[in-house]
């Protein structure tokens, strides 16, 4: 292409200066939008994360709840002047004894 005058060099010239910028800008937008995406990526995550720990905060509150009661109802059965009775419930029913002579029976539909 021959150029005709100088106007129409220096028109090309700025034409040419022109596009190096141009590819930069291209290459800032891009680098902000996977720098906002990786940023909304993130937050999602993290409400994700949140929401489980909710949920398992609320489960171990449950629990720590039964095992409150739980503890309640063995500290008023110990206040109770029959102790025997708690201690041998106790040991029929979470170790498996039984008394001199008893026969026990277990039911093998229940795995026990």
């Amino acid at each position: 292409m021959a150029v005709r005058n100088i106007d129409e060099a220096k028109k090309l010239q700025k034409k040419a200066e022109k596009r190096p910028v141009k590819r930069t800008h291209i290459a800032l937008a891009a680098a902000m939008i996977l720098l906002f995406g990786s940023a909304i990526g993130t937050t999602a995550v993290n409400k994700a994360r949140a929401a489980d720990y909710k949920e398992q905060l609320s489960r171990v509150n449950a629990e720590a709840s039964s095992i409150s009661q739980e503890s309640a109802e063995i500290a008023e059965t110990l206040k109770e002047e029959n102790h025997d009775e708690y201690f041998e419930k106790v040991a029929r029913e979470q170790y498996g004894y039984c008394k001199p002579g008893e026969k026990v029976y277990y039911d093998s539909a229940y795995g026990k």
